[in-house]
């Protein structure tokens, strides 16, 4: 294999290494995500986030990535503030947990040291979750005929020690059912899997809009019945739509919407509408994960002047919030505020739109992993390897739309395409 290799061209073997690189968070947050190194799983942590870094270290010997100036000021402000607040804290902070934020956010201060390569990467991770689509879609048909072991095969066969806990990897549609909602055999949960087949879809519409590969990705949507996914779409789709103009589908859309909404007994769409009521019941995981917080922080934050402005101190979150008045996730949202205060949201959600907005990535693909960030937790690596793989590491090109992104999807004004080559993404939408 040594052999080989040095016999390749260097730009052959730069070129292979250039695409390792961009490639490896893409394939640690779907391949990957599940898999972890004892006893780092009881913490949620998974193996993708030593994949980056170990991406990061080839990278920067192989002289294919280099730091981002702006991102690196960025980050460095960041940390050196944050960790600040932490030694003027009245109480002890967890030095791990903030050795675990400086770590996971380190890989954003890097980009590929030549733009040129957006196009390929989207097509490789449209490629990954067409893959994880099937699969998810089978897991689901088969289930009917086949014991769940079988189509759920890393849950029931690999040492738990490996696998990483404290997530719904093997959901079943609802308390005591038999049926299960398909992950994709490789996603974390569900959830996870639905947010990858959403943002699947915006990266699809952003480039060639193939109607097989959307096909495939909407059927693998439905049948994950996870809302998570569905929220991203539900802000991204209208403003692609109305970005082309294309208005006609806006109303058939809503129409179609209010139809199934009227005929969800025929079409056994009560477990899809049933979820919506989650907000209001104090015992769902969607209270939880989107209300909570905001009780607790009512409860231990705003009445104490110091604590709102600077927070309980990093790791405070999983102390405190067992004592909540009412169930609280983990949320990017709810740890950052409760730990760091308003001082420490700010520099930190400052920290990401400065790296994010610099993407020259599509906008509306920048929406919807910024979406999927606010969806889950501050430390699960499926967003942070999403901004990583498909926006930061691997620059478009300036001005222009990269290979396929020139390509018109589905049906536009020629006024749209004239506006793509000239430095915006069809329909408006900047690159």
């Amino acid at each position: 294999m040594t052999a080989l290799v040095s016999a390749l061209p260097p730009q052959a073997s730069a070129h292979r290494l250039r695409f390792a690189v961009l490639a490896t968070p893409i394939a640690g947050v779907t391949f990957f995500s599940k898999f972890t190194i004892p006893p780092l799983g009881e913490q949620g942590i998974d193996v993708s986030l030593f994949l980056v870094l170990g991406a990061v270290a080839a990278g920067m010997v192989g002289h294919c990535i280099r730091v981002d100036p702006a991102r690196m000021t960025l980050y460095v402000m960041l940390i050196g503030i944050l960790g600040l607040i932490q030694s003027l804290q009245p109480e002890s902070f967890s030095i791990p947990s903030m050795l675990l934020l400086a770590g996971l956010h380190l890989p954003y201060v890097f980009s590929l040291a030549r733009a040129g390569e957006g196009d390929r990467i989207v097509q490789f991770f449209l490629g990954v979750v067409s893959l994880l689509a099937l699969l998810g879609i089978a897991q689901y048909a088969l289930q009917f005929v086949l014991a769940a072991r079988f189509l759920f095969p890393i849950e029931n066969f690999f040492p738990s020690s490996f696998i990483v806990q404290h997530y719904n990897t093997q959901a079943a549609l609802s308390y005591g059912a038999e049926v299960y909602r398909p992950n994709g055999v490789f996603m974390l949960e569900p959830s996870f899997f639905s947010q990858v087949l959403a943002v699947a879809i915006v990266a699809e519409l952003c480039t060639r809009a193939h109607i097989l590969r959307l096909a495939i990705f909407g059927a693998a949507l439905i049948v994950s019945r996870s809302g998570t996914g569905v929220l991203v779409l539900a802000v991204c789709v209208p403003l692609y739509l109305a970005a082309r103009r294309r208005w006609e589908l806006l109303i058939l859309g809503a129409s179609a919407l209010i139809l199934a909404m009227a005929l969800h007994d025929v079409l056994h769409l009560d477990h899809v509408f049933s979820r919506l009521g989650e907000f209001n019941s104090t015992q769902s995981s969607g209270f939880a994960r989107f209300v909570g917080g905001f009780f607790l922080f009512d409860q231990y934050l705003w009445s104490d002047p110091w604590r709102t402005l600077f927070g309980y101190g990093a790791g405070a979150f999983s102390s405190y919030a067992p004592h909540a008045r009412y169930p609280v996730a983990e949320m990017a949202l709810f740890k950052i505020v409760f730990e760091y205060g308003l001082v420490g949201a700010l520099l930190y959600f400052g920290f990401l739109f400065g790296c994010l907005s610099a993407s020259t990535a599509p906008r509306l693909l920048i929406l919807a992993v910024a979406i999927s960030y606010l969806l889950n937790g501050m430390y699960a690596s499926f967003a942070h390897g999403m901004a990583l793989g498909l926006l930061l590491w691997c620059p478009f090109e300036r001005g222009t739309a990269p290979g396929a992104m020139r390509r018109t999807p589905l049906r536009a004004p020629q006024a749209s395409v004239d506006a793509g080559a000239a430095g915006t993404f069809p329909g408006g939408l900047p690159t």
